[in-house]
């Protein structure tokens, strides 16, 4: 795998991928310090325990609100007012808002649309790939990009410049580690940084995108069944609210943005993983094979690709696009044995979790079997949080499943995937757990 910790933190490690200067025994105990770079940075506790990870982001939830460190890092992709960063009796009436949205039977009715843009990927690769290489991540992503966009805006998505917003979205995703690590050492929010005015010029372009697509979309008035026009119409079930423009765009924008990249990142993963792993590759093949055929996938088949939904389960749990996740709690607090004072840093190392020596039979081994579900019962249920924990689990997780196994069946049917020769991966963690380098595959037709 391409990874290993290192025996001290470095200052490269904490803008290029921050999880290598998380301590080893993370992954063997149930809760590390990580001393920081003395003195630049505070110490900051790692849970990877799933009884102390219930504890803050379950049983305790409400003593946590998000760090202050996250949420400057986090600002540069998602703003400051959307149900990310929202706390509180602010974050409960929002997310009541948005819920029906996302509702199982409303996201069903999207398989058809998730199926119709996979097919289109595979009917470019058959054009241009038979044996080439191809960097499917960024193929993944403009996919997935473009997939959202017809889900959340429907027709209105051919009003926006795909191409143009992905291209403006790459610099704000990529300044997260330079912002967490200057809060971390308490530099003044404004203190500029590498790529820290084209960042802001790119946001400055992506809000003004948003917010014609929202002016647009009240000035057309027309009914529509996609996500867009759900949360336009959408009110707080106990009171009656409904979003403000600032609200609604801000939440529009995060979700197209923590929706897209996710998936993005998790299904070229996925593909890389069945690269190297030729037999799965092919038992996933023949469930989709014995589900499907040759037909279009439907709402109907989307249950019985269950070998499908574990490999993308197991990709997670290696390569967790959701690398961690930062509390801070509100008054001081004992976790396990560390006391922890107001608004001090606790991380909840998910990629740590995800390969923890105790926790999992050969951690750094793919294995979809663990999937399987009896064995899904018998662990805890924080042993493995590919979307979160608790009250504030992503809204956004069914979406990203029915898709992925969607674009997953229709790829993997149409193609086998094999390594690039002489390619390395490198790991880069910023908004998303990517690979540096990128993930070159040759892609042969069948």
């Amino acid at each position: 795998m391409p990874f290993s910790p290192r025996a001290k933190p470095s200052l490269r490690a904490a803008v290029t991928n921050m999880i290598e200067n998380w301590p080893p025994e993370a992954y063997r105990e149930g809760h590390a310090v990580m001393r920081g770079l003395w003195p630049i940075l505070p110490a900051t506790v790692l849970l990877t325990d799933p009884v102390l990870i219930e504890e803050v982001l379950i049983a305790r939830a409400e003593e946590f609100v998000r760090d202050r460190f996250q949420t400057r890092a986090l600002s540069s992709a998602f703003s400051r007012k959307s149900l990310f960063f929202a706390e509180g009796a602010d974050w409960r009436w929002q997310r009541r808002t948005a819920a029906p949205a996302f509702r199982h039977e409303k996201l069903i009715e999207l398989v058809p649309t998730f199926a119709r843009g996979a097919h289109a990927q595979a009917q470019e690769w058959r054009r241009t790939a038979n044996g080439g290489i191809i960097n499917v991540a960024p193929a993944m992503a403009q996919l997935t990009f473009a997939i959202i966009l017809r889900a959340v805006l429907g027709q209105g998505a051919e009003t926006l410049d795909q191409r143009k917003f992905l291209a403006e979205l790459r610099p704000r995703v990529s300044t997260t580690a330079w912002r967490f690590l200057f809060a971390r050492m308490g530099l003044p929010e404004a203190t500029p940084f590498p790529g820290s005015r084209k960042a802001a010029a790119s946001g400055r372009w992506l809000s003004d995108a948003i917010s014609r697509l929202v002016a647009n979309r009240r000035a057309e008035g027309r009914e529509s069944k996609d996500i867009l026009a759900l949360l336009l119409s959408a009110k707080d079930p106990e009171t009656g609210r409904a979003m403000s423009d600032a609200e609604l765009i801000s939440n529009l924008y995060m979700f197209m943005v923590a929706g897209h990249e996710t998936m993005a990142t998790a299904l070229a993963w996925t593909l890389w993983l069945l690269a190297k792993d030729q037999a799965t590759q092919e038992r996933l093949r023949a469930e989709i094979q014995a589900a499907l055929g040759q037909r279009p996938i439907g709402p109907e088949d989307i249950d019985r690709l269950t070998f499908t939904r574990q490999v993308l389960q197991e990709s997670m749990r290696l390569f967790p696009p959701a690398f961690g996740v930062g509390r801070a709690p509100r008054e001081d607090v004992t976790i396990g044995p560390h006391k922890i004072r107001a608004g001090e840093l606790v991380i909840i190392a998910i990629w740590c979790v995800h390969r923890h020596e105790k926790l999992w039979d050969e951690p750094y081994g793919f294995d979809p079997d663990r999937f399987a579900s009896e064995k899904v019962k018998a662990r805890h249920r924080c042993a493995y949080m590919p979307f979160g924990a608790g009250p504030r689990i992503c809204i956004g997780s069914n979406f990203a499943m029915l898709e992925m196994t969607t674009i997953l069946a229709t790829l993997v049917r149409g193609f086998r995937f094999k390594p690039a020769p002489g390619h390395q991966v490198a790991l880069a963690s910023h908004l998303t757990l990517r690979a540096k380098n990128g993930l070159p595959l040759v892609i042969e037709v069948l």
